[in-house]
């Protein structure tokens, strides 16, 4: 059973009983993140997540944790471009404790203005530490030069300016603009039937949440830019991001895209792997991914080889572009693809911590709940023509951007495409 609750103050419940385990999940993911910040709070709502759960009225942060392994479950939460999302999984009979938790750190925190100096250090380490890992420098570089100027451009952690600058006046403010019930989605997947589900929601989140803030996706459509960004680092591996468009979160063509992107460089059997590493050994990690925001939507090639080998692995790359655009897929790429798919959204049914989010996430931003059968259906259906669709939008390099981060090569990174 899959059902959506819609509150008096705007909040929804999105609901899937699960009869088969004997766990349930509790999300609850409010339409809020990078995207929807500027450049003088640029990581504000990654800060916020850390500071729900540094105390509240009852409890330290310690008694927090310390409660929730007590009985037995995990709680831990996330910023996206997007969202933010704090989620408990616990076997059934703990449900209620867990959304009793999750309520009070949302509710009743205190945000300590010494913890808060505390955790600025944290966060600052946090930074530090991708900072470190360059195959996220360079696809924090690849979002910067694609997306420009639109907040989706930022990084999630933001400046560290900014984080030191925070006030506890600051992050009130923004959470009582953007908290919203209407942009609220508390997702609840398990061995847990719907009356006790909904109570548990009205109990400990409804009527809680600001209402009528007039939150509103800042993530405007943008027109795409060619952004070319390079940062030179003595580093052993070269690390190469391609930026291309993509479609917007639900899109009629979502499937085809996901399809597509399979093909192309989504797992071993694809293209990119076949040919940039197992044929040619030019790099050991080399994929795609699709990310599908409200507005927008980003298609992401990354490649990691030596320095030596940029341009070869960039011009093998651009090759099996220009054969993709030319003849697309093969009939049997599509039927390859359609299985792989299927069983890629199956799999992911067994998995309340998956499907607590997947069906947080398609309420807060389609309003429309996840239904296996009818993603089947519609996987099923997609066809060669949908693809060439596909293809012809997405592998469009006059619109591409790239990014660098590595040792300077001998070629001129902003003519590698």
């Amino acid at each position: 059973m899959n059902k959506i609750f819609r509150f008096p103050s705007g909040l929804r419940l999105a609901y899937k009983h699960s009869p088969a385990v004997r766990s349930v999940g509790i999300a609850v993911m409010t339409g809020v993140g990078s995207g929807n910040e500027t450049a003088d709070n640029n990581g504000i709502s990654h800060f916020i997540e850390h500071m729900y759960f540094k105390g509240t009225k009852n409890k330290s942060s310690f008694e927090i944790v310390e409660y929730v392994d007590g009985i037995g479950a995990q709680i831990n939460a996330f910023t996206s471009k997007q969202t933010t999302c704090f989620y408990t999984l616990s076997i059934d009979s703990q449900a209620e404790n867990c959304a009793k938790v999750l309520g009070e750190i949302l509710f009743e925190s205190t945000f300590d203005k010494d913890e808060m100096e505390r955790e600025k250090g944290v966060v600052l380490e946090e930074i530090s530490m991708c900072e470190d890992d360059n195959s996220d420098v360079v696809l924090d570089l690849l979002a910067e030069g694609y997306f420009g100027k639109n907040p989706l451009g930022m990084t999630i952690l933001g400046e560290r300016k900014n984080v030191k600058s925070f006030t506890r006046e600051d992050l009130l403010d923004y959470i009582g603009n953007n908290y919203c019930a209407e942009s609220t989605v508390v997702s609840i997947v398990g061995n847990i039937p719907f009356d006790k589900a909904k109570g548990l929601v009205e109990r400990y989140f409804e009527g809680r949440f600001a209402s009528n803030c007039d939150r509103k996706w800042q993530d405007s459509p943008h027109k795409t830019v060619r952004g070319v960004k390079s940062k030179f680092k003595d580093i052993e591996q070269s690390n190469i991001a391609l930026g291309f468009p993509a479609f917007e979160y639900d899109s009629k063509y979502t499937m085809a895209e996901m399809l597509v992107n399979t093909i192309v460089g989504g797992g071993m059997s694809s293209r990119l792997f076949q040919e940039v590493r197992e044929k040619r050994g030019l790099a050991y990690n080399v994929y795609t991914y699709n990310s599908s925001y409200v507005n927008n939507g980003l298609l992401t090639l990354y490649i990691g080889t030596n320095v030596e080998s940029v341009k070869k692995s960039v011009d093998c790359t651009l090759d099996l572009i220009e054969e993709l655009r030319k003849n697309g897929l093969t009939k049997r790429e599509l039927e390859r693809g359609i299985e792989q798919l299927k069983g890629s959204y199956v799999l992911g049914q067994e998995s309340t911590g998956v499907m607590m989010r997947v069906n947080a996430k398609n309420v807060l931003f389609s309003d429309k709940i996840f239904d296996i059968d009818e993603k089947i259906k519609e996987i099923e259906n997609i066809t060669l023509s949908q693809t060439k669709d596909v293809i012809d939008y997405s592998y469009d390099l006059t619109k591409a951007s790239i990014a660098y981060v590595g040792k300077k090569p001998d070629c001129d990174i902003e003519k590698l495409i």
